[in-house]
């Protein structure tokens, strides 16, 4: 079982221990499993995200990226990879990206349950949140009827009550947000505004965002506990690998920035990531920690293709080289991680013309890559634009250190551009050679 929770930066969550108490339910589940404490996403928003986890794939390998947001027919899933093994598999979700009339990401699932929310710009069902409540419903109806099906079965679900509009429930309210008027959200539009420059970084009091943000974080980890609570009542869970993370991180006005578009810093590619294995099947799949462990090998969400198909025992389709199983040995500390960002739809710029006609919305026209080894961190865009970060001792990426480190510069840009040539061709794994590996063991970033 694939559970997303949408739009969930690692660092909102209990598990990175700034947040306490907004993720109890994902607490809970992670004193049963191993907690991957550096997980990145390999794409900061919903399409490209879902995609490499569906392929195992970069952005660069599939192409369902912004400007052709739709899966090539001929790149095969999970979930068909794991139907053709005999698993019955089924899709919840309400996100309207995930559809497969809007990008196929999720072609293959023989049951796809979307929670109706209305248009883009609102996100809100009929219950007033973002589609939790159906999703749980859903998810609790497809997996009473497993017993008598009778095959094993892979499972995902996208809870969407951390995306934008920020609006926490009543229950929520109630108790954390009294001082806030009942109506004080977060909305689309507010934060489409924010990104045209409508709203003055230091006119915005970012303590009610980031507390309106907080408290959809807790709604999204009520709704997993729900599907969790199903999984126990059905008598499921002591035989089911559960899998829970993020597609993207969220900005909170960080880098000047709202929301998961124009760029890649590490606020949008930072996710959690928990995997249970439950006592039955240890013996058969090793994370190689014990329960309640953390694991702090570097790993991708690209990741999640190679190990479900380890969990499926699909021997004959050889995952791509951006995928490796968690089963295997922990990867070394210097394994490059990518992320690729085509750059924003067309259409999302005319947007924020619209709210800012004279504002310069082509500054967030580009595309831009990044590849992370240890602390050290590589980001470079299409217009020759390039960063360099050493997240350990600036995990707010505010020091560009790449004039004072040209040969760390070239090493890791000679990664990124071997890392989409890869991608494309589907060529061997990307890892540091000796020449890249002494210069940044001189630089002190990799041991």
């Amino acid at each position: 079982m694939i559970v997303v929770l949408d739009t969930l930066r690692r660092d909102a969550t209990s598990l990175a221990a700034d947040s306490p108490g907004l993720t109890p339910h994902l607490d809970a589940l992670a004193d049963e499993s191993v907690v991957f404490t550096h997980a990145f996403s390999a794409a900061p928003w919903t399409v490209p995200s879902h995609a490499s986890m569906m392929t195992g794939l970069l952005p660069s390998g599939h192409n369902c990226v912004s400007l052709r947001p739709r899966l090539d027919p001929r790149i095969p899933t999970l979930a068909q990879l794991a139907g053709e093994a005999g698993y019955a598999t089924g899709a919840f979700y309400s996100n309207p990206w995930l559809s497969d009339k809007a990008t196929q990401v999720l072609r293959g699932f023989e049951v796809q349950e979307q929670a109706e929310i209305t248009g883009l710009f609102q996100l809100e069902s009929q219950f007033g949140d973002q589609g939790g409540r159906e999703i749980s419903g859903d998810v609790s109806r497809w997996l009473g009827g497993r017993a008598d099906d009778g095959r094993p079965f892979l499972m995902f679900v996208n809870i969407l009550e951390s995306h934008l509009s920020y609006d926490p429930p009543k229950v929520y309210r109630d108790e954390h947000l009294k001082d806030l008027h009942p109506g004080e959200t977060v909305s689309i539009k507010w934060a489409h505004e924010y990104n045209a420059g409508l709203h003055p970084h230091d006119g915005v009091n970012w303590s009610i965002v980031e507390r309106l943000y907080a408290g959809d974080v807790w709604s999204a980890d009520r709704f997993l506990g729900e599907i969790l609570q199903s999984l126990e009542r059905e008598g499921l869970a002591e035989n089911t690998v559960v899998i829970v993370t993020s597609d993207h991180g969220e900005n909170l006005g960080d880098h000047g920035l709202m929301e998961h578009q124009f760029s890649l810093h590490e606020t949008l590619l930072a996710v959690p990531l928990v995997v249970r294995v439950p006592i039955a099947l240890r013996g058969k799949f090793d994370l190689r920690a014990r329960s309640g462990e953390r694991r702090h090998d570097p790993v991708q969400t690209t990741d999640l293709f190679a190990t479900v198909l380890d969990i499926v025992g699909d021997d004959i389709y050889a995952s791509p080289p951006s995928s490796r199983s968690l089963f295997e040995p922990p990867a070394e500390a210097d394994r490059p991680l990518f992320a690729e960002y085509a750059g924003p739809a067309p259409g999302l710029l005319e947007m924020l013309r619209e709210r800012h006609p004279a504002a310069d919305v082509q500054r967030y026209a580009r595309a831009i890559g990044s590849v992370r080894v240890g602390d050290l961190r590589l980001t470079a865009d299409d217009r020759g634009s390039v960063e360099l970060h050493d997240i350990a001792r600036d995990p707010g990426q505010a020091r560009d250190i790449s004039a004072a480190h040209p040969e760390a510069v070239e090493a890791l840009m000679q990664l990124l551009l071997r890392a989409s040539r890869s991608a494309s061709e589907n060529l061997t794994p990307v890892e540091i050679d000796p020449e890249t590996r002494r210069q940044l063991e001189s630089l002190g970033y990799i041991h």
